[in-house]
């Protein structure tokens, strides 16, 4: 399971990555920061997902969530990190 999280340099985007080492600290994941993208690849790959804002979490391609969840999105996470695809949509 390919699991990416992109990132601009603001507060939510710092709220969603403390979200997501609190919740799934077992998980790993691939950070992709707008500010740390120096050859354009991140861009390439956001667009590729389909993300249009951030901070957006990505699961094997798929947007999953945009913006910092709340408690009933993170359940929903949850299952879609344990690899329930029912709870993607």
């Amino acid at each position: 399971m390919l699991v990416e999280l992109f990132l601009a340099d603001c507060k939510l985007c710092e709220t969603m990555i403390e979200m997501m080492k609190t919740h799934f600290p077992d998980i790993d994941m691939v950070v992709h920061r707008a500010s740390e993208c120096v050859d354009g690849s991140c861009c390439l790959r956001a667009k590729d997902v389909g993300v249009r804002a951030v901070p957006t979490l990505a699961v094997d391609g798929r947007v999953v969530q945009v913006g910092v969840p709340t408690e009933v999105e993170i359940d929903r996470l949850k299952g879609i990190l344990k690899g329930d695809v029912r709870q993607v949509n």
